[in-house]
């Protein structure tokens, strides 16, 4: 009678348990992350006896979840592969809307600009016409300061979303080491042989979060917590300890962040590490899209200032004077900013190489920036940092005063002057970061406030055919007083609207500037198309794992039924076995 009572009360025990896993279930349903769970069930050992082997029962071993660790590693790759491209894609998209807009691009408001320079060619003499040129010029000007000051928007919004990150990173790595800690207790309890369901399914959905932001390496351990990794090797969680990551700002650029790992007596950085997830996509983003993209709009403005200024100074204005330059920049006309390792007080000036001197200076300019580093004696390099190519400088004196140098190349530098003032010493190793173009878009403005300034004549004498005239001794014959009439500059100007002295003598301003379109637009495009076959390999991890973990309510509401019938069952057979309990003791009465 007794085995009837226990074999009844083990089934009823099991048939509970199931139902209280199935109902676990079902409250689930929604729960990011959550394993689907079974009751693990075994026959007890049956008793001998002589008429054979009884059963007795069955007995609940585990509670498992559905969990298959290939499925979980396909998923975290999945999410920081997306991660990466649709964080870079969605800000790459950004810039390409701000750079194609008609409405804020620069390439009808240059045009604009030419447009009115032939309008003072047509009336040379007309201030109403010359005014219109210099409102076009200062339109143009804040058009180049605007479109570079939402680039610097975009760049914040950007370094505040890493540092974010960043911090996101450290939290989630601080939860995962308090749920190892806790994983480890609980499995410890059972020695090994029951698992905390729940606290697994936790982990693994901050695993996933954190895989969304960059790419890491979990590996298991056998005392069921997980250690995590990041780039080549770097330790992130470690049983219940954690790394801390911050962010840092750059030794040349205080706007430019990278990433840090924070050690006991120092931080070092592993920028170069970092892969997959949104924090990646915001580091490649701002190397491939939002850097060059300002470099090349700046490129863009110094050589339109340079060719513009080149031309207006050989002119002469309404009152017969020699032409000023039109365009200026703000502050240093090319940002030089040293290191703050330098052991020497050197100063580094450079300045865009005047066109009149050099007429391929404009056509030569390079959006990168360059690194300049004091090797020994007379010696400089100077490396151009987007594809780490070195020239090779020598220092001139250049007579101005004492430990003053000139700074030169066989192969000559790219559209800028440089100059280093050694009075303050200079040591092995020294090094300064040089921005040519970086800044130019944002610091551009209109030199000049008066339209009468505006030098649209020229003082040599032309014959009919348009060439100077011989005064004799093979030089040219020199005009001098004001020339209201005369349009000669302005035509020169205006011309320059279809010069092919940009990007080595190849494009006009015009073509330079649609080439930083276009290329913004060729790099959106691609990371469209890496975006969307990245979503759907995502799509297809997150697919195979709800096929094996998710929650099917039709499944469980079946397995309610199922296990309730089960329960009933076992009820009713504990019934009989008390009825039959109390009849046994009727007949011994």
């Amino acid at each position: 009678m007794s085995g009837l009572l226990s074999t009844s009360l083990s089934g009823l025990m099991a048939a509970q348990r199931s139902l209280e896993t199935v109902q676990h279930n079902i409250s689930n349903v929604n729960t990011d992350g959550y394993s689907r769970q079974r009751v693990e069930q075994a026959t007890n050992a049956a008793r001998f006896t002589g008429d054979g082997y009884i059963g007795q029962g069955v007995n609940v071993t585990n509670v498992t979840r559905s969990y298959d660790q290939f499925i979980n590693k396909q998923l975290s790759s999945s999410l920081s592969a997306f991660g990466d491209v649709d964080r870079y894609h969605r800000l790459a998209t950004s810039i390409d809307n701000i750079i194609a807009d008609p409405s804020t691009g620069i390439a009808p408001v240059m045009n604009r600009f030419f447009n009115a320079i032939n309008e003072v060619a047509d009336d040379p003499s007309s201030v109403p016409a010359r005014q219109v040129m210099l409102s076009e010029a200062e339109i143009l000007t804040q058009s180049f300061n605007t479109m570079s000051g939402r680039f610097e928007e975009i760049r914040t919004q950007n370094n505040n979303d890493m540092i974010a990150m960043v911090n996101d990173i450290n939290s989630y790595a601080t939860a995962i080491a308090k749920l190892n800690v806790q994983i480890a207790e609980g499995i410890g309890k059972t020695q090994g042989l029951k698992q905390p369901n729940d606290l697994l399914d936790q982990q693994d959905a901050l695993i996933a979060k954190l895989s969304a932001i960059v790419n890491v390496s979990v590996l298991p351990q056998e005392n069921g917590t997980s250690s995590i990794f990041i780039g080549n090797g770097q330790s992130l969680v470690l049983g219940g300890g954690t790394a801390t990551f911050t962010t840092l700002q750059s030794t040349f650029d205080s706007n430019r962040l990278e990433i840090g790992l924070v050690t006991t007596n120092s931080v070092t950085e592993i920028t170069n590490q970092i892969s997959g997830g949104s924090l990646a996509g915001s580091l490649r983003f701002r190397d491939e899209v939002l850097d060059p993209a300002q470099q090349k709009l700046g490129r863009v403005a110094a050589g339109l200032a340079m060719e513009i200024n080149a031309l207006h100074e050989q002119g002469f204005d309404l009152s017969g004077n020699a032409g000023e330059a039109l365009f200026s920049f703000s502050g240093d006309e090319i940002p030089v900013i040293k290191s703050a390792q330098n052991a020497g007080n050197a100063i580094v000036t450079a300045n865009f190489q005047d066109v009149n001197s050099n007429p391929s200076a404009a056509g030569s300019l390079d959006f990168s920036d360059f690194r300049l580093e004091y090797v020994s004696g007379t010696d400089y390099t100077l490396t151009r940092l987007r594809d780490n190519q070195v020239i090779n400088l020598t220092a001139t004196e250049t007579g101005a005063g004492t430990n003053i140098f000139t700074l030169s190349s066989a192969t000559g530098l790219p559209g800028i002057d440089i100059t280093v003032d050694q009075n303050a010493g200079v040591s092995g190793g020294d090094q300064f970061l040089i921005r040519p173009t970086y800044n130019a878009a944002q610091k551009m403005a209109v030199a000049i406030d008066d339209p009468r300034k505006i030098a649209a004549a020229t003082n040599i004498e032309l014959d009919t055919n348009g060439d100077p005239v011989d005064d004799g001794s093979g030089n040219p014959v020199i005009i001098n007083g004001a020339m209201p009439g005369d349009n000669r500059n302005a035509l020169q100007l205006a011309n320059l609207a279809n010069k092919l002295g940009m990007l080595g003598g190849t494009a006009s301003f015009n073509s330079a500037y649609n080439e930083v379109v276009s290329g913004i637009g060729t790099l959106t495009r691609t990371a469209k198309l890496g975006a969307s076959a990245q979503e759907t390999l995502l799509n297809q991890a997150k697919g195979a794992r709800e096929s094996l973990a998710g929650v099917n309510l039709d499944e469980e509401a079946a397995n309610l039924i199922k296990f309730q019938q089960a329960y009933q069952a076992s009820a009713q057979a504990i019934s009989v076995a008390r009825s039959l309990f109390d009849t046994l003791l009727g007949a011994v009465r």
